[in-house]
């Protein structure tokens, strides 16, 4: 297994069936049903933005990230407009909004990480986790962050396994029942140690 950043204009279809599998539940509700949905997530992953892991041609898993210029998925209002239209786009916006992360100066802050179901268990996210960290440290950054959802304990054992410590906890509120889950742990792992 290899990991590398970024992503091929034919790995696109892929990332986005990926990052939908992952995350589709909580953002389903901002589109008018999930085709929409899965297409406009994969229009808008921005590839530099990633870290793959590969077998061969087969993506096995992927790792988004943030950059001071904005997240893995970059949710464009006027892209978003001439696709979809002025209202289901203003739609896609409020939802999606209160899910937006921000940058955390000298901590590389990930976003999404995500493995192909048959890939499970056999250590990509342990390969996209070092691979992150990695590239924290030569970027010259003190941490690794991410959060995770109260509904993926399997994920949390994995990043506390690989010695990512809790250093904050946040709730959806009363927009649980829109997003399909009620608290998050934000969670760092130091750069120098290894995931």
């Amino acid at each position: 297994m290899d990991t590398t950043r970024g992503f091929t204009p034919g790995e696109r279809p892929r990332v986005g069936e990926l990052y939908w599998e992952a995350f589709g539940a909580k953002l389903s509700r901002a589109f008018r049903d999930v085709g929409t949905g899965r297409a406009e997530v994969t229009a808008a992953l921005v590839a530099d933005r990633f870290l793959l892991a590969r077998d061969g041609a087969d993506v096995l898993g992927v790792c988004g990230f943030r950059t001071a210029g904005g997240g893995a998925v970059h949710w464009s209002w006027r892209a978003t407009r001439s696709r979809l239209g002025r209202s289901a786009a203003f739609r896609a916006t409020a939802v999606l909004a209160p899910l937006e992360r921000g940058d955390v100066p000298g901590v590389l802050v990930l976003d999404g990480l995500c493995v192909a179901a048959e890939h499970r268990g056999a250590g990509t996210g342990s390969a996209l986790l070092a691979a992150a960290l990695d590239l924290a440290a030569a970027r010259g950054d003190r941490a690794v962050q991410l959060s995770v959802a109260d509904t993926n304990p399997r994920a949390e054992a994995l990043y506390r396994r690989r010695g990512f410590t809790v250093v904050g906890r946040g709730g959806t509120g009363p927009l649980a029942g829109l997003y399909g889950f009620r608290r998050y742990l934000t969670l760092q792992h130091p750069v120098g140690g290894r995931a």
